[in-house]
């Protein structure tokens, strides 16, 4: 074969046609009777599969909202978690069973939004019942829930990538995208994350706002808010290793804007490691760590929070140091706040 990434190509882009036409009469069947509660819910989710820093927009959203006196529900299906039916991660203050039963995404919910209670369930809407039924819950925030039309909602917030608005623009599995474009036509705010790059928001224009032109975008970026070790929990200041060869690991859905921004912030890292998203790291995968770590002379391990609390048990020679994020909002703060208000009249 001359050409066989050619003809894995054309392979892939044949299969992402039954698989749109899949999405789109499963969106239509889920849309039909959604479960509909009697408080306001909210939507976080994105267009396409990988990392859009979801994650942190569900935590800023529900530290809004706890702020603003709600009480407040995350309800997830709790990726990669082992088990199932409901399970409560956290009731507002520390998670209360180990990631494994919560999945890593909601435990680092739990870990880093205080007040806010966080369930997950394989059925959003069990999860949904628990939460307003047993913890009271006044707000509910669906994570990952863009495609989940079973469930009403009274705002869909929409995760964009700056950098790659909808991926490569074709349907999985040729490309990244979940459903087709004009999908974005249900979400009521887009956030574009990674806005720090130049004409980064004018992307998610040119791309998703003709689709969309009603629907306000507010532009973010992803900021190192801390610095702690692993072991102890311990804040750090990045000036005491800054200079240190580092050895980066991450296993998230955009290894690559993990590494570039740590490089952008001057550390030296003496190699990268990227695993996939959801990595679940095995004795195997730590020894192969640990002579990497040897092999180039790193003092230090730097890593993602997600990372953090699947490699929480890790000891190797060096500290194993987390860099916590937080979400930045550039412009367009009042369409958040608008939008916000309007759902949960605050």
């Amino acid at each position: 074969m001359k050409h066989p990434a050619l003809l894995l190509m054309w392979l892939l882009t044949f299969a992402s046609l039954p698989y749109s036409i899949a999405v789109f009469v499963v969106l239509r069947l889920r849309s039909m009777r959604p479960v509909r509660v009697d408080v306001p819910v909210i939507s976080v989710g994105n267009m396409v599969v990988g990392g859009t820093g979801k994650t942190p927009i569900v935590i800023y959203v529900a530290r809004r909202l706890v702020k603003a006196g709600h009480s407040v529900a995350v309800v997830s299906r709790g990726y990669g978690r082992s088990g199932g039916g409901v399970v409560l991660v956290s009731r507002g203050e520390r998670p209360i069973v180990a990631w494994r039963e919560a999945g890593d995404e909601a435990y680092l919910t739990a870990l880093l939004t205080r007040g806010a209670a966080v369930v997950v369930a394989k059925r959003r809407a069990d999860g949904i019942r628990y939460a307003v039924d047993r913890l009271g819950a006044g707000a509910i925030i669906l994570d990952d829930a863009f495609q989940h039309l079973q469930v009403a909602r009274d705002l869909d917030v929409v995760a964009v990538d700056a950098l790659h608005p909808i991926g490569n623009g074709m349907m999985f599995p040729a490309g990244t995208l979940r459903e087709h474009p004009l999908g974005i036509t249900r979400a009521g705010l887009i956030i574009a994350t990674r806005c720090d790059s130049a004409g980064g928001a004018d992307r998610v224009r040119g791309t998703l706002g003709a689709l969309a032109r009603a629907v306000p975008v507010v532009e973010t970026r992803m900021r190192p808010a801390e610095f702690w070790d692993v072991a102890t929990g311990k804040a750090l200041e990045p000036g005491a290793f800054m200079a240190s060869p580092l050895l980066a690991v991450s296993g998230i859905g955009d290894p690559g804007g993990f590494f570039s921004m740590l490089e952008g912030l001057g550390f030296a890292l003496a190699d990268r490691v990227a695993f996939p998203d959801h990595h679940a790291y095995d004795t195997q995968d730590l020894a192969e760590l640990e002579e990497r770590l040897e092999a180039v002379g790193a003092r230090a391990v730097l890593t993602t929070e997600k990372d953090a609390v699947r490699l929480g048990g890790w000891r190797p020679a060096v500290p194993v140091i987390a860099v916590g994020i937080d979400l930045e909002v550039l412009r367009g703060q009042e369409f958040l706040d608008d939008a916000l208000a309007t759902v949960m009249r605050f």
